[in-house]
């Protein structure tokens, strides 16, 4: 089929349904989406291979396969630009526009277009062979849980938290459609406002609540949507918007179906060296040559030297971002000479680490790239392919630090701090070596509520360190982004905590509000 060209008109929120063409300023439709979905979707085949490009999104280096991992790290505390590569440096300063850059937005939106008109097709009678009410639950729990994946992302990335909020720089949340668009004439005649932030988290919960009944679990595995990762995302969502009731709800749910995956202080080093974290509930799964993002922007190379553990005669990437000071000493980390700045600044080695078995995902690099710095190790590529692993979206263990959450946040519907301290005792025992029984835990049993929320968001920051959270709790909470020694804190009221909206859409949309400070 002959690619159909357009003249463009303005608004690039159309690469919902096309791209940009290099030349002449013309918008240009690929072949796949250039026809109308109703007739384009009218197989099994054909919706089974939409889903897959579907996920095949989140695999971008704009997405999971860098940016929503590696930049929450450097925007808040965890991370610290190393210049070897001279990548990520302006967003570890937080430097005004250096953030999450406007793929993200244009990527989940092509997606969620593409999602939302297989659901279309799915409704609409036309699919030969008809399917079975076991196809359309499959497809649909699929669709339903990513399209609610898609919009979370967008509206935690470009919008603020329910909760969390600066009013006299709130500008909405993000456009909401779960209508396809189908031909090129709607994809231009779209233009958009930013819903309220309610309202795009309240269609995310719809979403996931419409695909946690379709599904099922273990399902079709770890790789594509499943019942017990749409669970445990509720339990997120529901958390980050301070409905501390239903987070417990959907964390009590999500344990009782996979608590048995929780990885124990003797096997959660051979997790992360494995193909597949037995923790997790929900991964982009990196398979092929043709997906493996490289040396220079993968996450093994962004968070490491090293091209296997242990081994530094080999230098594989940058290690872009390693561990702040404040991260090692969180993580039990103790440099030789000391964790201060001066120290911090040479070359590392590690001198004593605490009993928690967690901070054995992080170790020397090489000297290829300079200075050796203690690095992350939890993207080493499986099976001996450098650059080229998994990415855990969701693991079990946060739904027991969900709940612990909600139920030790003063006010909370769910308060219960006999509950949290036993949901923070539990991940503890599993991770520290000699927690049972210790002085550490004596201890934690006579914390006050205020010190067992700080216990409880501490071990949050230590469990998903360099996993892509750190930025977004932070920001959830209201609290600003503390950097020292290494950066100026960045004050919860200051208008680098938001992104800018891509310029081009807001060029081409009167209706459409970039973020204050653009």
């Amino acid at each position: 089929m002959n690619t159909k060209k357009i003249y463009q008109t303005g608004l690039a929120l159309a690469s919902l349904l096309v791209v940009f063409s290099s030349c002449k300023k013309q918008l240009e439709i690929f072949p796949r989406q250039s026809i109308e979905a109703t007739t384009a979707l009218t197989s099994k085949n054909a919706i089974d291979a939409s889903i897959t490009s579907a996920y095949a999104t989140l695999k971008s280096a704009r997405m999971y396969g860098r940016d929503l991992v590696a930049i929450p790290e450097v925007l808040a505390d965890n991370g610290f630009a190393t210049n070897k590569s001279g990548r990520l440096i302006n967003e570890a300063a937080n430097v005004q526009g250096a953030h999450f850059t406007g793929t993200v937005w244009s990527a989940s939106y092509a997606a969620i277009n593409q999602i939302n008109n297989t659901i279309a097709a799915i409704g609409s009678g036309t699919i030969s062979p008809a399917p079975t009410t076991a196809d359309n639950d499959r497809w649909l729990g699929q669709l339903y849980f990513l399209r609610g994946l898609y919009y979370f992302n967008l509206i935690r990335v470009y919008g603020y938290i329910p909760g969390a909020v600066v009013a006299s720089q709130d500008r909405g949340g993000v456009p909401l459609s779960t209508t396809g668009i189908a031909t090129s004439g709607d994809a231009l005649a779209w233009k958009p406002s930013r819903a309220p932030i309610d309202d795009v988290y309240a269609q995310v919960v719809k979403d996931l609540l419409a695909a946690e009944t379709r599904l099922t679990f273990p399902g079709l595995g770890v790789n594509v949507a499943n019942k017990a990762a749409a669970q445990a995302l509720l339990s997120r969502v529901y958390l980050y918007t301070k409905n501390y009731a239903e987070s417990k709800k959907w964390s009590d749910a999500v344990i009782t179906l996979a608590s048995s995956k929780l990885a124990t202080t003797a096997n959660y080093v051979a997790q992360w060296r494995g193909e597949t974290h037995t923790e997790t509930l929900f991964q982009v799964r990196f398979a092929t040559p043709a997906e493996n993002i490289g040396v220079n922007e993968s996450l093994q190379t962004s968070f490491t030297t090293l091209v296997t553990p242990g081994n530094q005669a080999a230098t594989g990437g940058f290690g872009d971002v390693v561990p702040t000071i404040t991260m090692l000493n969180d993580l039990g980390i103790t440099l030789t000479g000391g964790n201060t700045t001066t120290v911090f600044g040479l070359t590392h080695t590690i001198a004593s680490r605490t009993s928690d078995v967690r901070n054995l995902m992080f170790e020397p690099g090489t000297a290829g790239r300079g200075n050796i710095k203690v690095e992350c190790t939890k993207y080493i590529g499986k099976n001996g392919t450098i650059n080229l692993d998994n990415v855990p979206v969701i693991r079990i263990s946060e739904a027991l630090l969900n709940r612990a959450e909600a139920q030790a946040t003063a006010g909370s519907a769910a308060l219960n701090l006999a509950g949290a301290l036993s949901d923070l005792k539990a991940i503890k025992a599993r991770r520290y070596t000699d927690y049972t029984g210790s002085a550490q835990e004596t201890a934690d049993n006579a914390m006050t509520q205020p010190q067992l929320l700080e216990e409880i968001l501490r071990q949050r920051r230590i469990e998903f360190a360099f996993e892509g959270h750190r930025f977004f709790d932070l920001k959830r909470l209201g609290r600003d982004l503390v950097k020292a020694p290494h950066y100026n804190t960045v004050a919860f009221t200051d208008t680098r905590i938001l992104p800018a909206l891509p310029q081009s859409d807001i060029d081409g949309n009167s209706n459409l509000k970039q973020n204050a400070g653009y």
